[in-house]
């Protein structure tokens, strides 16, 4: 069954006026257009029909609705006022007026507008008030609102796919799967649900699994802009940037100036560390994306890296004060003002990420530097050591800095006057993890487990939980549970490191190859392989994984470099593993680990075999 009535029906009961027979062809045709889920062939069919018939209310209508599909809230609302002025009931249009509010947004008063809609038109006004509500923030209104949306339409697939984004937008992924998958079932020729299928799957899967949702989609409608952009976004992150550009110019050329096709393209540019074209191809956003987190990082990547750390730290402040767990703003955002030589800046910014476990050891070793700047020695002292020699990844990436007692009895408290509410019981497990309370951790975390089963979260934080407690079997079961819904970075790298510690070294190899599969360019994940490449001693392998890995960071990782360097002398190639070594040990030269390689290849390529046995003698201290 379709989505809807077909649009003529739609039409016919909205407005009883035929358009005249001059239109007739133009606008049947934007109709059938319309119904194909071809809305650019739509509109233009329907703007040749307004032309011969500007008076017909059911021709404004019909290009009012082709507007809507495209996002176009503005040419709705003029099509639609047209309309009424040309005799088509208010209340018949009122669905279609709130759609057009909601697009320009303006939700206060799109929810208004659908509260008068006739119950012919209950589903479409009620999904377009649940949508509303999210704009708000208020997600217990829009459950409601989509509750009644369902009840309304049962069948219509363009509701089922606004529950998808509901319930993805509140956490519950795997409902968001499920609602997906039965507009789709409803639809299969809805663009629209093909697109957020596509984008469910990158999560639920990963990249390479999301392009055919999108392929099918362009399939159904070449002009299809949310389509083409969507696979560009994903050929990027997949690194195929030939068939990237081809999608971006391709929209460039169908809807010129589009922001997002050069956001795409400023990012690839900013990748291949060509900061001067980014920031052109960013300029040509109009500032679409000046207040959107992505392009705020980027905005600031492109200034730092162009010798601006001034307007980085700007953008990076704000970006901290918006989204104070972004762990690649605050390092961005440490280094710019530490560039800035505001050592006190720096600390304040990097110390959310200094004193988490898994901290790396350019956050510790700038840390450690602007302390000395200030004058704390001690301090300094303690985060110069951890730089040295910092610790290996732990299930409690997610943990806060420790609590303290009244803060923790706080917490506790309200947890427990909201025990239904999630956002209390995340805050409350994670300050016991930091304060190493596994115990009343795992058993809290195994309730809001079992309360949200659609919750990717949920499950991490309960793999989380048991990690703490040395259950790497358990915890490595909880991250399945996790990928199964949302096989996302944060997800594998925990359930690969779970394995690990729980001794199944295959089954952790084979879902870091299955991620990787899914995920070519994520550097993390690279890194890991190259790492396991170098202790099984194929050098050859892990030559070609590091030396791609600094194509694209260059040669501020000490680890990279250390291990590049090592790779490179155990194939007798010192003249490339000297200088990697040097710098590596420039960069961090209290880390053993450095001082060890570098000290190892003076001495055995025989360029300095003093200062080489130096540098052992440095690492075998520690």
């Amino acid at each position: 069954m379709r989505r809807l009535a077909p649009a003529a029906l739609l039409l016919a009961a909205a407005c009883s006026n035929a358009p005249p027979q001059s239109a007739e062809g133009a606008y049947r045709r934007g109709l059938a257009a319309l119904d194909a889920g071809r809305p650019r062939t739509a509109r233009i069919e329907l703007l040749n029909a307004v032309k011969a018939a500007p008076g017909s209310p059911s021709v404004r209508l019909a290009s009012a609705r082709a507007a809507l599909r495209l996002g176009d809230g503005a040419a709705a609302e003029a099509e639609i006022e047209r309309a009424r002025r040309l005799g088509a009931p208010a209340a018949q249009t009122r669905h279609l007026m709130a759609h057009a509010w909601l697009l320009q947004g303006e939700p206060d008063r799109a929810i208004e507008e659908a509260a008068g809609a006739p119950p012919r038109f209950a589903g479409y006004a009620a999904r377009i008030r649940g949508l509303a509500q999210m704009d708000r923030g208020d997600g217990g209104a829009a459950a409601a609102a989509f509750g009644e949306a369902l009840a309304a339409a049962p069948e219509d697939a363009r509701v089922w796919a606004d529950v998808a984004r509901f319930r993805r937008w509140s956490g519950e992924l795997a409902g968001a799967i499920a609602a997906a998958d039965r507009a789709v079932a409803l639809d299969a020729a809805d663009g629209d649900a093909l697109v957020l299928r596509g984008e469910l799957t990158r999560g639920q899967y990963g990249l390479a699994a999301a392009l055919p949702w999108f392929d099918r989609a362009l399939e159904l409608d070449p002009a299809d802009v949310s389509a083409r952009l969507a696979r560009a976004a994903t050929l990027l992150d997949l690194g195929r940037t030939r068939e990237m550009l081809a999608d971006t110019r391709r929209v460039l050329a169908d809807a010129p100036g589009n922001g997002r096709a050069f956001f795409l393209e400023a990012v690839l540019a900013a990748r291949a560390r060509k900061f001067d074209l980014a920031r052109t191809l960013y300029g040509r956003t109009g500032g679409a994306y000046d207040e959107e987190p992505a392009g705020m990082l980027l905005a600031a990547a492109i200034d730092f890296e162009t010798g601006h750390a001034d307007l980085a730290a700007q953008r990076l402040g704000r970006l901290a004060d918006l989204q104070p767990d972004n762990a690649k703003a605050r390092r961005l955002l440490g280094a710019a003002l530490w560039r800035q030589g505001d050592a006190r800046g720096a600390f304040e910014a990097l110390r959310p990420l200094a004193d988490r476990p898994d901290a790396d050891s350019y956050t510790l070793s700038v840390m450690a530097a602007a302390l000395g700047k200030l004058g704390d020695g001690r301090a300094a002292a303690f985060y110069r050591a951890r730089a040295a020699a910092p610790q290996r990844r732990s299930e409690a990436a997610l943990l806060s800095p420790p609590v303290d007692d009244a803060t923790l009895a706080a917490l506790r408290a309200e947890a427990e006057a909201k025990g239904n509410d999630a956002p209390a019981q995340v805050a409350l497990i994670r300050a016991l993890l930091g304060r190493g309370q596994g115990g009343e951790a795992v058993a809290r975390a195994r309730r809001l487990e079992a309360a949200n089963p659609g919750a990717p979260d949920a499950h991490v934080l309960a793999g989380d939980s048991l990690g703490i407690t040395g259950d790497f079997a358990g915890a490595a079961e909880a991250y399945r549970r996790a990928a199964n819904i949302a096989f996302t970075e944060p997800v594998a790298l925990r359930l690969i490191e779970a394995l690990r510690n729980a001794g199944d070294t295959r089954g952790a190899a084979q879902v870091l190859s299955l991620f990787i599969a899914q995920n070519p360019e994520s550097v993390p994940a690279q890194m890991l392989a190259a790492n396991a490449l170098l202790q099984a001693r194929r050098w050859d392998a892990a030559i070609l994984r590091y030396e791609r890995l600094r194509a694209r960071l260059g040669d501020r990782d000490s680890t990279l470099l250390n291990n590049l360097a090592w790779a490179y002398s155990e194939t007798g190639d010192y003249e490339a593993g000297l200088p990697l070594a040097r710098k590596a040990w420039a960069l961090e030269p209290r880390n053993a680990a450095t001082a060890d390689t570098l000290g190892w290849i003076l001495f055995k390529s025989g360029r300095d075999r003093t200062r080489g046995l130096a540098l052992l003698r440095q690492g075998a201290r520690g």
